[in-house]
């Protein structure tokens, strides 16, 4: 797989993860987190998907 690829890859697991966590957090800090995670995931899968086009 290129670089992009698991960039994107990585993009999307933590896209995942991120959402459980804004989801399903049982505190405000934990709120936080899963959002600002999500949004860096976003970023990350933006880059990778403009070079890397399935």
């Amino acid at each position: 797989m290129t670089k992009y690829k698991w960039i994107a890859f990585f993009g999307t697991v933590l896209m995942g993860i991120s959402s459980f966590m804004a989801c399903l957090g049982t505190s405000s800090n934990m709120l936080l987190a899963g959002s600002i995670l999500l949004v860096i995931s976003i970023v990350i899968m933006s880059y990778a998907f403009y070079f890397w086009r399935p």
